[in-house]
């Protein structure tokens, strides 16, 4: 039987892309995705006896509980959006536990950076920010992405979420640099 691994890992890559586009232009997190995402771990399941990130089925049951446990409550205090929260349990579905940390830690600077550039051009601090968004505001493609987005604002967390995964996911996989 050949490796599917690097085919899984690849996969993988697709669905964060996937998930970050979405988010990020949209704040919007498709259910459908997200049962791909679980339908392509359990295929790895049965074809490699093992997950993406070679973890076994308690391994990614523990991942999916860790992440449901870990978000649920901010979604309670509505600190998150439901999609973030799936996104979440989806991704220790499939990388396991251990990558939830993480992942959590790498999306949550991305997500401070975004706010801190958001809030100092709203405040004014960086007015050539706020000259480059009311130039943007006139593209065509921009007020199409407005349209779609509907009245759903906010930080795409999600989408730092799809970019902090795919590097645990390459990191894992031997191919990017890690923590060590």
């Amino acid at each position: 039987m050949p490796d599917t691994s690097f085919l899984s890992l690849l996969s993988f890559l697709l669905f964060c892309s996937v998930i970050f586009l979405s988010d990020y232009l949209f704040r919007r997190v498709p259910n459908n995705f997200l049962l791909i995402a679980i339908a392509l771990q359990l295929m790895c399941f049965f074809l490699q006896s093992k997950g993406l990130n070679g973890i076994g089925w308690s391994g990614a049951l523990f991942g999916l509980a860790g992440g449901l446990a870990f978000f649920l409550p901010l979604y309670a205090l509505r600190a998150m959006a439901a999609g973030d929260v799936k996104f979440f349990a989806v991704l220790g579905f499939c990388l396991g536990f251990g990558a939830l940390l993480p992942i959590f830690l790498i999306a949550s600077l991305i997500a401070a950076m975004h706010a801190l550039v958001l809030y100092s051009s709203r405040l004014g601090i960086a007015s050539n920010l706020q000259l480059v968004a009311t130039r943007m505001t006139r593209w065509r493609l921009f007020q199409w992405v407005l349209e779609k987005r509907g009245n759903r604002i906010g930080i795409p967390y999600a989408a730092y979420l799809a970019l902090a995964a795919g590097w645990v996911g390459l990191q894992n996989a031997g191919m990017a640099p890690g923590f060590t």
